[in-house]
This record gives structure tokens, sequence and C-alpha cells, in this order.
């Protein structure tokens, strides 16, 4: 991450705490923590990926997934601002471990609309005030036209020595 954003200061994109920024990660939501844990594990431990590795318990402490509560993931995903600095862009693997199509569903329905807009608010409230928190989509470029600052920004040539 770090080289990334010097990268974007370097080649005069902005600053490097400005840098547009995505995560990963993984989760699985339920009411309580433990109710999320019994009904995900036999999925995750049966998973081609997951499976017959590392223990759920285990996996969670070395990666991004995160099996428990709306406030855990909230939580858990805020934090990692203090990482690697702000960010603008979440995406969440739901669909994983052979979970059943309607409780992937469910699980979009439980982003949709607890975490996601309370994880909106916590990284709005943590964001620096020089740090954009509405970074450029396909359609904002484009209705800015051909003149538009990003535009005028050169990619770097390789150089063959």
């Amino acid at each position: 991450m770090r080289q990334y954003r010097q990268r974007f200061e370097h080649y005069g994109h902005g600053a490097a705490e400005q840098a547009i920024v995505g995560l990963g990660g993984q989760v699985f939501i339920a009411e309580t923590e433990k109710q999320a844990k019994e009904f995900f594990r036999p999925y995750f431990d049966n998973a081609p990926v997951y499976g017959h590795g590392p223990s759920l318990e285990e996996f969670e402490s070395i990666t991004p997934l995160t099996v428990g509560t709306v406030d855990q993931v909230v939580e858990r995903y805020a934090s990692y601002a203090e990482k690697v600095g702000s960010y603008q862009r979440q995406l969440f693997l739901v669909d994983h471990a052979g979970l059943p199509n309607e409780v992937v569903l469910e699980q979009i329905e439980i982003l949709g609309t607890e975490v996601v807009p309370r994880l909106r608010a916590e990284m709005e409230r943590i964001r620096l005030a020089d740090v954009p928190s509405d970074p450029p989509t396909h359609a904002s470029l484009l209705a800015a036209g051909p003149e538009a600052t990003i535009h005028k920004v050169k990619p770097a040539r390789r150089v063959d020595a």
C-alpha cells in the first residue's frame, strides 16, 4: 500500500494520503458471533479454498475474514484505515465456501442495510480533511470530459536499460 501511495504522489495525482484506495475482505454475519461461527464453520471447514487448512479462528487472525456480528465487521474494517490510511472502496466477498444462494442474499442485505451505512459513517468520521471521500467513478470521469485533470497525467513509460 505504501508503494502504491508513493507512486500516486510521484506521478502527480495528488498527495500520497489522497490516493484512491480499495480493500477486499470476506465476511459472514449473524446476530451473535456464536451463531455466525456455528453456521459458517461447516462451510469453511469443507470449502475447497479454506477447508482442511488453518482453523476458522487462525484464518480470521491472518486474513480479513470476519465471522461475527455487524459491530465486529464494522469495527474490524474501520480499523484498517489505521493501518493503511484512509480508503474509499471496500469489496466484500460473501458468496464463498459453498454457502446456499438464499444465505448469500441475506448476507448482501445485511451488508447493504446495516454494515455499509455504519462503515461509511465511521470512515467519514476518521477521514483526514484533504482526503477525498467521493473518489471518481467511471461515470464522473466521462462527465468531466477529456479536459479533466485526470486525463492530463501521462502514464509512466518503461525505460529499457
